[in-house]
């Protein structure tokens, strides 16, 4: 009794060895580092989101959350944002935008100044934060010519 419980055991073992070894992707041959993959294709529905990733500067939080707003991908552009900034961005259509970055001014080491001129106004961002802690569009004004 004792021979068969432990040859049902091997071979229960062998067996789950086996099933972890071909989903590792075990095999005999030695990688050479030159093996190509082709990446899997995106799904066109699915809205990318970078999380966790901050803005490592004043114009890179603006410049985001701006062509975020001309691909109408508001979860981008909460990336360099808050939903305030974002929502009053987003009550019209950036699709055809065309908006002209002008750079950004630090006015005090945490905030700086970003606009963005377009025929008939501009844009201006507020953008506070840090180099360590990362940048973000706070606030967001308009102005006409």
């Amino acid at each position: 009794m004792m021979t068969r419980r432990r040859s049902v055991l091997t071979s229960t073992f062998a067996v789950v060895a086996i099933v972890i070894f071909s989903a590792c992707g075990g095999s005999d041959s030695t990688s050479t580092g030159t093996d190509k993959s082709t990446p899997s294709s995106p799904d066109p529905d699915e809205t990318s989101v970078t999380i966790g990733v901050i803005c490592t500067s004043p114009s890179e939080a603006a410049e985001t959350v701006v062509s975020a707003w001309e691909a109408s991908d508001k979860a981008a552009a909460l990336r360099c944002s808050n939903t305030e900034t974002v929502d009053k961005l987003f009550k019209t259509s950036g699709a055809s935008a065309e908006w002209v970055f002008q750079g950004c001014t630090t006015t005090t080491p945490e905030k700086s100044q970003c606009p963005f001129t377009y025929e008939g106004g501009a844009a201006f961002f507020t953008v506070t934060g840090s180099d360590a802690m990362g940048w973000q569009a706070s606030s967001l004004s308009y102005s006409a010519d």
